[in-house]
């Protein structure tokens, strides 16, 4: 394998892996809506924000189980890339399921024992929320409470995105065996999955840091429109611009210089004789 340098590259792989799910998805009769930076990049500029190292997409629950399916039953996603989950290989610590590039190597810094993961695209599953906006508000506490202890669990602290993380996290910390890394995240995909789908008014991605803000009327977020990314068609939930300015404001707006940065810390090797195109 070959040492993937260049951010342009990685965006460019992982550009590659969202088209051949989204063409594995439309097979199916699977929607697939672009969510978070993939989003805002898709509205500004019609692709990756130029600093940007991930793509975001989000699933309803039913879809997302009839992906797991799919995969259980031999249906590759295509002849290069699968689903990585909790659902498909116990061994994946995380809770947010990949769609990943089965030649590549990614080794993240983020986690306090070494991880071999691979270069992805990640899902963001919706699923039922209460109705009660206080039920809901003592529903989210619990799901930031699970998803802090799997992290404690897990993460290096050094190299996570939010300063509060940091200064808290290595001092509780020792309370917290990464060897439970797997218990916290069957007790956060449990509590994901509460609220059944199927008969909730309301969906969000439950297991996301911010779901709160992501908060959406089931029929809302099941019409979707069309946007461009990457010179391809892709899809948004029907109320994008709303969510955008709900969860970041200007949204088009770009922010500061300095902060102009990947968010990740990794390393990613691919296949030497894979050429990144669109």
């Amino acid at each position: 394998m070959r040492k993937v340098t260049e951010l342009r590259e990685l965006q460019l792989i992982e550009t590659n892996i969202f088209k051949e799910f989204l063409m594995f998805c439309k097979k199916h009769s699977l929607k697939v809506n672009v969510l978070g930076g993939t989003l805002i990049g898709a509205v500004r500029h019609k692709g990756f924000i130029p600093w940007d190292d991930d793509i975001d997409v989000s699933m309803s629950r039913p879809d997302y189980e009839k992906l797991v399916r799919l995969q259980k039953k031999g249906e590759a996603i295509s002849e290069h890339c699968y689903l990585m989950a909790a659902e498909t290989d116990d061994s994946f610590n995380g809770y947010i399921p990949q769609v990943v590039y089965r030649e590549s190597r990614m080794l993240s810094g983020q986690y306090r024992e070494k991880e071999e993961l691979k270069i992805g695209i990640s899902i963001f599953v919706y699923d039922g929320t209460p109705r009660s906006s206080l039920i809901r508000k003592i529903y989210f506490k619990k799901m930031f409470l699970l998803r802090s202890m799997h992290a404690l669990c897990r993460a290096d602290f050094e190299h996570v995105n939010t300063g509060m993380a940091k200064k808290i996290g290595p001092i509780i910390q020792p309370f917290f065996k990464s060897k439970n890394t797997k218990k916290y995240r069957n007790k956060v995909l449990k509590a994901a999955k509460k609220y059944p789908y199927m008969d909730s008014k309301f969906v969000a991605p439950n297991a996301d840091t911010a779901a709160y803000k992501e908060v959406v009327k089931k029929s809302v977020y099941e019409q979707s429109k069309e946007l461009e990314f990457e010179g391809f068609q892709c899809f948004a939930a029907s109320n994008y611009i709303e969510h955008l300015k709900k969860y970041y404001g200007d949204y088009m707006q770009l922010p500061p210089e300095e902060v102009r940065v990947a968010k990740h810390s990794f390393d990613a090797w691919i296949e030497k004789s894979y050429q990144a195109h669109i």
